[in-house]
């Protein structure tokens, strides 16, 4: 007990500059219709299919692959980053080839992953690195939508692990109900969505003596809007990350916006910890970026330009952060 007590006096005197012996790169990523080439009887994944409207071949597949690996490497310069969360995944057969068949297969990373009702079949996942990160247990949040007239949608990943420091950190990895159909008929259910994720955070909130978590996704969602402010954010016990920045991850019809989001837990940000947020940025890299000719500027290099082939990246910008520990 007093090696303990000492070990949180430290912690919480020694300068900023000095407690944070290690750094580790934190990041997100929608990965624009990841899918595998095959066929599956059970989703609606006719479209990415050799024979599909896109034209989807394992050619195509393993270049899309390695888009998704140069991105990944290009987000830290010193070492492959120790959390990578994913939207828009299909299944574990792409984890698998993506961590172990692409030039992420060096860096050790293990994936766990959601197994939705989408009809699309797309999911969200999550890859560590076990040199940073030791896997404690995960679980998938079903979100309910029927009350509000919407059909399946992507569950919340949920991952509980360990730092090498000891500190126990949770992690949320989500792709929100996206604005068809309008912001407005929409909005109820990412609402529903935060509500959902809300209440995980307030229970992992009320047992963990001091809470780090970790809040990743393509939220279709600004940080001022209605599901981030009033029901995420609200109170206090969980801070945007992404208002504070400029330019967005995401554009449309000429305009950008932070739907690609971190929301963490104050004990990232309130100095009193061993664990902290040193700092956080979308990735607008000039290989990830297009001219845009409809409305000037830049937008993202994506995959698909409708269903014309162009072999880029994303339709969102990825976002990173790092974390002192």
């Amino acid at each position: 007990m007093k090696r303990l007590l000492l070990f949180l006096i430290v912690c919480t005197l020694i300068p900023l500059t000095l407690r944070s012996q290690q750094s580790m790169t934190v990041m997100f990523m929608n990965t624009e219709n990841l899918f595998d080439p095959e066929d599956d009887p059970l989703k609606d994944d006719d479209d990415y299919t050799p024979d599909g409207d896109y034209h989807w071949t394992k050619s195509r597949y393993w270049d899309k692959l390695d888009a998704v690996s140069k991105v990944i490497v290009a987000a830290d310069e010193d070492q492959a980053p120790a959390l990578v969360g994913l939207c828009e995944v299909e299944n574990e057969t792409v984890l698998k080839d993506l961590t172990s068949r692409s030039a992420l297969r060096e860096a050790g990373y293990r994936f766990v992953m959601t197994d939705s009702p989408d009809r699309r079949g797309i999911d969200v996942a999550l890859m560590y690195r076990r040199s940073f990160f030791r896997l404690i247990g995960q679980e998938s949040l079903r979100v309910n939508l029927k009350p509000y007239g919407g059909g399946a949608t992507r569950d919340i990943l949920h991952v509980t692990g360990v730092l090498d420091n000891h500190d126990t950190i949770d992690v949320y990895v989500c792709h929100w109900p996206s604005r068809y159909g309008g912001v407005e008929q929409s909005e109820p259910l990412r609402i529903s969505a935060a509500r959902r994720l809300r209440a995980s955070a307030d229970s992992v909130i009320s047992v963990r003596r001091k809470p780090y978590i970790i809040i990743m996704g393509d939220l279709n969602e600004g940080p001022d809007d209605p599901a981030v402010r009033d029901v995420l954010a609200a109170g206090g016990r969980l801070v945007t990350v992404m208002d504070r920045l400029d330019g967005g991850s995401y554009k449309y019809d000429g305009e950008w916006d932070k739907y690609d989001q971190f929301i963490l837990s104050t004990s990232f940000t309130n100095g009193l910890g061993c664990t902290e947020l040193l700092g956080a940025e979308i990735m607008d890299l000039p290989f990830l970026l297009t001219d845009d000719d409809n409305y000037g500027g830049q937008k993202p290099f994506r995959t698909y330009n409708g269903r014309r082939y162009q072999g880029g990246y994303s339709d969102h910008l990825p976002i990173k952060m790092s974390i002192g520990f």
